[in-house]
């Protein structure tokens, strides 16, 4: 075979490797794994219910009430203690129906106090102050959340891997969070990632993005996306990023618009 052709057919594998990589990217972004809860689940089951995580959000699967459930108590009218059970705050807040489904919350400061009320067959009790709190959160209507949310987003370095961030835990698969990357530090050598729009998990937060293009070097906020992972990544070179070829690994990240599920 001439060079001319061999060279031809690498460009050729080597766009078809690319192009499967991004496939396989975009397909888990808009199907990530989200935890299925159970009826009483509450977010300290995934270590989620901590000061770091507040302003950030939680997404998962409630499942059908079953006649055999039985209630945890709740407290609160549309706002509740961090620490109340997901689905059942779900149920009150008229976010979910006796046949379940997917619920975004936000871990937010507490409140000082609660007030109990009853509302579809759930009935909640008044409280005094918690350290912590949680709303729910719909596409629809995001504006008093994203107030709320504003000042604790976290200010990453431009050097800051996801897995120093301290949200990196391996049950959170399928959440996003959302960071603020400030203005690249001018003569800035950026680290080494691995990938196209699927990264390493510890890939350094802002550089990803700026490859990935959901930032310049002037910065701004970026949505990162915990995926399962996968067998290889495919490096390219996008504005002005060198990434390199890896090995996927359980866990991989990626960028999204939204901090919330469509």
């Amino acid at each position: 075979m001439k060079k001319s052709n061999l060279k031809l057919l690498a460009a050729t594998l080597a766009s078809i490797s690319l192009s499967g990589a991004l496939a396989t990217a975009t397909m888990a972004q808009d199907m990530p794994a989200l935890p299925e809860l159970e009826w009483n689940t509450s977010l300290k089951k995934f270590q989620f219910d901590s000061d770091k995580f507040i302003g950030q959000r939680f997404t998962a699967q409630c499942p059908p009430r079953s006649i055999r459930d039985k209630d945890d108590p709740i407290y609160g009218t549309d706002v509740y203690p961090s620490n109340n059970p997901i689905c059942v705050a779900a149920l009150h807040a008229g976010k979910i129906t006796k046949d379940g489904g997917f619920v975004t919350v936000q871990l937010n400061p507490g409140e000082e106090a609660y007030t109990g009320s009853s509302r579809n067959e759930i009935d909640s009790a008044d409280l005094p102050g918690t350290p912590r709190s949680l709303v729910f959160v719909d596409a629809a209507d995001t504006t008093a959340a994203d107030a709320v949310q504003q000042p604790y987003i976290p200010r990453l370095k431009w050097d800051a891997k996801f897995t120093r961030t301290g949200f990196a835990y391996k049950q959170l698969v399928g959440q996003r969070f959302t960071f603020n990357c400030p203005a690249a530090p001018k003569g800035k050598k950026f680290r080494r990632i691995s990938g196209t729009d699927s990264y390493s998990f510890n890939s350094t937060v802002c550089v990803a993005a700026l490859h990935a293009g959901k930032i310049t070097k002037d910065g701004g906020l970026v949505h990162l996306q915990m995926d399962p992972g996968m067998d290889k990544l495919v490096g390219s070179i996008r504005h002005g990023v060198e990434s390199k070829d890896g090995p996927g690994g359980h866990r991989t990240v990626s960028f999204v618009d939204s901090p919330l599920m469509k």
